[in-house]
């Protein structure tokens, strides 16, 4: 025994011990980050905003419809009186397709460990490639990664920012001419897991970028390269075809989005203010949270370069890089610049300022080369980097902004609702055995409370969040709470200049959407055009809170429905025919002439 450890301790096998090690902590890590998802289950206090408000909804709904792959002149009646098939992602994506593979809840946390493992594995291959190649680094490339991994990245972006390192490795791989099949095989199936109005265009418009430096520095093309951003770009439009003809080929659809408009006002100052915070905070959709650690290091780094009299190029690039991308963010909502896109069409309804979805990959690298920086220049310097990367790694595993999907410890401490408290699945049935009728044969609406719930639960529904639905659609939709909106100008504003928010909007209600039960709000004077409401098919409205003129606007109070294991309690109304009432009463000599 005493011979075989001596031959261990003789031979690099520790050291293959160790850097296991390394790998181990950091799995082990990221399956605590997870735990809770799996453990709670569907109690799991999950992310609200653009997740179980719409996403997860509007998946369930399409895996449900049998139109997955329907024509291009197909629709879905469930929604809007049926919103073109078109406008509701592709069949291509995999995302939608594990929904047709499974429950709800078991694609939600299914995706989101993918996501998180793909994220360490990618920045794991890529920084240990291109950056850090030495065995005194580990610490770093396995922290960095780590960090990087355990984001609380935006379930429905799938890979766009999770896979990103992973695309860059693949892709700087093929630029250095290291042909693999598996460097092209992650280039071709990135578009399936992937967003390309979200991430994608801006990755290859990066990417673009990298060769057009390539060939001024060199002289030279490096067709291997070119070859692999256009390969991308087929895909991407194999897979997005559905919202390539809409944009350019169905001249008869016209998008609630060409009147997007400037919802709020913002000066030169206003603007770098903004490019300011999004420097520092980045944005929840594609969330780096470098606002303490990271920013911490960067600036202990930047001292350090100082006072060494050194330069670091890819860092101070990095850097830099980062603050062109917050301008350019703060700039496109300038009213002056937001003037002048409103007049120039596809401009105006795409964010083009959305290159901050390559914030998470820059700002982890800019991390990773500060702790270099710091372990190679101070006393104590590994050290130090072990306390940033604890800090770190301690933020994100307790992360529980509501704009921001939560893990670790942050699902346990959210007080956002659980994943069936929010569906309320017991009690929306209930509402549905009430009334009876098949729900394909009425329509609903809701008010005060999600309009994804009573489509989760399988109403159909003349209102819901779409990021793409017919302009007309809105128009006539917005009829039926002209007066209303006419009561709040920060609902006129936000409808008519956004609008993908198609639902009522009630002008007494700070929060259209979260009334939960306890807080026991009211409505004392809802105007709304119920002839209009009628006529689109509207037999109901689902409330989650009273509204005390009902019958002054035509609604009869059905019953109030509540259950201990759900935050709503739902007043169901019904929309009378107030027109066909007039005519038989008129028919029957009971309403009087006026004089």
């Amino acid at each position: 025994m005493a011979s075989m450890l001596d031959r261990l301790i003789n031979t690099n096998i520790l050291l293959k011990i160790k850097i296991d090690y390394y790998l181990i902590c950091a799995l082990a890590i990221i399956i605590a980050y997870l735990a809770p998802l799996f453990i709670l289950k569907e109690n799991a206090h999950i992310l609200v905003y653009d997740n179980l408000d719409s996403n997860i909804a509007l998946s369930k709904m399409l895996a449900d419809s049998g139109k997955l792959f329907g024509s291009l002149n197909d629709s879905i009646p469930q929604i809007m009186n049926g919103i073109p098939r078109n406008v509701l992602g592709s069949e291509f994506n995999v995302i939608q397709w594990l929904f047709v593979l499974f429950d709800p809840y078991t694609v939600y946390a299914l995706n989101l460990t993918i996501m998180h493992l793909v994220a360490f594995i990618g920045m794991y291959l890529l920084l240990k490639r291109y950056f850090f190649d030495k065995e005194e680094d580990k610490i770093i490339l396995t922290g960095v990664s780590l960090s990087f991994a355990l984001l609380p990245f935006w379930p429905f972006g799938g890979l766009s920012v999770s896979g990103m390192p992973l695309l860059f490795y693949a892709f700087l791989n093929i630029r250095c001419g290291k042909w693999s099949k598996t460097n092209w095989a992650i280039i071709a199936l990135f578009p399936l897991y992937s967003s390309f109005a979200l991430a994608g265009i801006f990755i290859i418009i990066a990417l673009g970028i990298l060769f057009s430096i390539d060939f001024i520095r060199f002289r030279k093309l490096n067709y291997q390269f070119i070859s692999a951003i256009i390969l991308m770009v087929i895909i991407y439009l194999f897979v997005e075809y559905r919202l390539v003809y809409v944009m350019f080929f169905d001249n008869a659809y016209v998008s609630h989005r060409v009147e997007f408009g400037i919802i709020e006002h913002i000066n030169l100052i206003g603007a770098l203010k903004s490019s300011l915070s999004m420097f520092i905070f980045g944005q929840y959709h594609a969330a780096s949270l470098q606002q303490y650690f990271i920013g911490l290091s960067v600036a202990v780094a930047f001292l350090i370069l100082i006072k060494i009299r050194a330069r670091y190029d890819y860092f101070i690039i990095l850097v830099g890089i980062a603050a062109f991308i917050a301008l350019f963010y703060g700039l496109w909502h300038w009213d002056e610049i937001a003037l002048i896109r409103s007049h120039l069409g596809i401009v105006n309804s795409f964010q083009f300022d959305r290159f901050y979805f390559l914030y998470p990959l820059i700002w982890y690298l800019i991390f990773g080369i500060a702790l270099k920086i710091i372990r190679e220049n101070l006393k104590r310097g590994s050290l130090i980097v072990l306390f940033f990367l604890a800090l770190q790694i301690g933020f994100l595993f307790s992360v529980t902004d509501a704009s921001c999907q939560c893990g670790g410890f942050g699902i346990l401490l959210s007080d956002q609702p659980g994943f069936n408290e929010f569906y309320s699945p017991d009690l929306f049935a209930e509402i549905k055995n009430s009334i009876g009728d098949n729900p394909a044969d009425y329509r609903v609406v809701s008010i005060g409370i999600f309009p994804a719930v009573s489509l989760y639960n399988g109403f159909y529904a003349l209102d819901s969040y779409q990021a793409n639905y017919p302009l007309k659609y809105k128009h006539e939709f917005r009829m039926i709470m002209a007066n209303e909106l006419k009561k709040n100008e920060a609902y006129q504003t936000y409808f008519d200049k956004w609008g993908s928010r198609c639902n009522i909007f009630a002008s007494q209600l700070t929060d259209n959407f979260m009334n939960f039960k306890y807080l026991n709000t009211t409505i004392n004077s809802l105007d709304i055009d119920t002839d209009i409401l009628y006529d689109m098919g509207g037999r109901y409205v689902i409330s989650a809170v009273q509204i005390k003129n009902a019958e002054a606007i035509n609604l009869s109070l059905i019953d109030i429905f509540e259950k201990s294991n759900s935050p709503w309690r739902i007043w169901l109304y019904s929309v009378r025919d107030n027109l066909r009432e007039e005519e038989n009463q008129t028919a029957s000599g009971q309403l009087s002439m006026p004089k």
